[in-house]
């Protein structure tokens, strides 16, 4: 009879704030811990990003209980009775602490025939896929040629590779979960990096470089089990809370955290006061009366200052209307500001990064696209395309869209070339999830504005890069999640242009705990396309 964990979790972390314990469920979910067998495979660093060390190093101690109680259950099936064990002293520091010197101790022999136990996968808390090391003896030649010469080997053998390290696996259990897939993928990883691990050419990593490789191991996997109806796994279900759905909606949780270093900080600058933070952000007040948006410049490093007081505004319970932001913040709106801002939440000089990888990236997806077979929007894209007149990033946000087969106007509305934001206002009813609109056609733009909350709240402005880094930076600066239509665009350009890799968590309601596996495969397929040709 299971016991859930969060309830385990609780049981030795009593103290945990409802946010931290949500975010560490979510990372647990993340791993692939289904039940109190797969707490055996935590450790402590997968827990560093959720937990103070100390909660870190007891929670790591409560995994190596369940790995006792594994071994434990082991022996009671194979009829070993406890009394009838011998037992041997156990000085290492590794099992659970105590208070006395007494040394732990562990079955050490079979009543019927007298002799240690030595079988590696019967060791205490050791579990099959610890030591599980793949046969490479049994794999396709192909692959064992890419490991001797230490490269990456063609989509296709890998798909063998994978059919036939599931096949190893499936030798040890039938359906191992994704904690166990997961230990096996670090292995592998960690053996050969230069062959399987998600890199690109330039040494940029998709998370923790295992993502893919995992992604394809479970899903043959479960492939594998598809007839298999006692071996399926299910997920217990958590009970619903008793606070209701209105009440959820006002609570803030790891999708507001989401990729940010500095979310909700609580150090004022030195040498400042909350009562000088006020007088900052009145002063703030005063220049943009006075000036306007000019002002952006000279204000830039006081909103540097009073960021603090920002987050603390804007991660408010409830939220801010936009419009209310709009006053109490104006420069927060002006392009200096507002991306200043997101590289203080997120560490991340969005201008500089998304160019740099747009030029390193941008032509390897055009090629992608032109030379692999794809569906017909993207052929139309690319058809549309004029080298001397389009405009590029335009063009890969395009194509991008349309390989997830996203409709434009998830993240793009076009409008004439001389509509003003109260021509928008007035003939279009705008949502409240941003949009970039743009003044004429979308690869050849006059200028773009930024949509929010149903209203116009930047712009125009001309340069169509800087108005793409405008509307995805609106989605962290603002705590919002990714609209539902765009997820996976937004979440591609998360990962592969700004490096935005955290292990756990989404700003997708579509895929949670988790990565996007469209996301992941275009990614890989990239990856792939940029080694084989180059």
């Amino acid at each position: 009879d299971d016991v859930r964990v969060k309830d385990l979790v609780l049981s030795f972390l009593p103290g945990l704030s409802h946010e931290t314990l949500t975010s560490l469920l979510n990372g647990l979910q993340e791993l692939g811990v289904e039940n109190k067998e797969d707490l055996a495979l935590v450790q402590e660093r997968d827990l560093e990003q959720y937990l103070r060390p100390i909660q870190s190093k007891v929670t790591e101690w409560l995994s190596r209980i369940f790995s006792f109680s594994m071994y434990y259950s082991v022996l009671i099936f194979l009829g070993l009775a406890v009394g009838q064990l011998d037992l041997v002293p156990v000085t290492s520091s590794a099992h659970a602490p105590s208070s006395s010197n007494t040394p732990c101790t562990i079955p050490a022999t079979s009543p019927c025939t007298q002799e240690p136990v030595s079988s590696p996968s019967f060791q205490l808390g050791r579990p099959w896929h610890a030591d599980f090391q793949v046969n490479w003896a049994r794999m396709p030649a192909a692959i064992r040629r890419a490991i001797a010469n230490r490269t990456r080997p063609s989509p296709g053998d890998r798909k063998d590779m994978v059919k036939a390290v599931v096949d190893q696996m499936l030798e040890h259990e039938p359906n191992p979960t994704r904690a166990i897939c997961h230990s096996v993928v670090r292995s592998i990883i960690r053996s050969h990096p230069e062959c399987f691990a998600d890199v690109a050419k330039n040494g940029d990593v998709l998370g923790d470089g295992c993502y893919s490789l995992l992604q394809q191991i479970k899903t043959r996997v479960e492939y594998k089990n598809r007839n298999n109806t006692l071996g399926r796994r299910r997920r217990e279900r958590r009970p619903r809370s008793e606070v209701p759905d209105e009440g959820r909606a006002m609570q803030r949780g790891p999708v507001d955290q989401y990729g940010c270093v500095r979310w909700g900080p609580l150090e004022i600058p030195p040498g400042e006061t909350e009562a000088s933070l006020d007088g900052i952000k009145r002063h703030l007040l005063d220049i943009y009366s006075k000036e306007g948006m000019s002002g952006a410049e000279r204000a830039d490093p006081l909103m540097e200052k009073t960021y603090v007081i920002q987050r603390r505004y804007l991660n408010s319970v409830p939220p801010p209307a936009i419009a209310v932001l709009k006053e109490e913040w104006p420069f927060l709106f002006s392009p200096r500001g507002f991306f200043s801002h997101f590289t203080l939440l997120t560490d991340i000089p969005i201008l500089t990064k998304f160019r740099e990888a747009l030029d390193r990236k941008g032509n390897t997806i055009m090629r992608f696209c032109q030379e692999v077979k794809c569906h017909q929007r993207v052929k139309s894209v690319l058809t549309c395309f004029e080298h001397e007149d389009s405009e590029k990033a335009a063009c890969i946000l395009l194509l991008v869209m349309a390989y997830f087969k996203e409709p434009k106007d998830a993240i793009v509305l076009e409008v004439d070339t001389c509509a003003t934001a109260t021509d928008i206002k007035s003939t279009i009813t705008l949502t409240s999830t941003p949009r970039l609109i743009v003044q004429g056609n979308t690869t050849r733009p006059r200028a773009w504005m930024l949509s929010l909350d149903g209203g116009v709240v930047m712009g125009p402005h001309p340069d169509f890069t800087t108005g793409l880094c405008a509307i995805f930076a609106s989605y962290y600066n603002f705590n919002l999640q990714y609209a539902e239509d765009a997820a996976c665009t937004l979440e591609f350009i998360q990962r592969c242009f700004l490096g935005i890799n955290p292990e756990a968590g989404t700003k997708s309601k579509r895929h949670t705990g988790q990565i996007n596996q469209q996301v992941c495969t275009f990614i890989r397929k990239l990856i792939d396309f940029e080694w084989m040709t180059e």
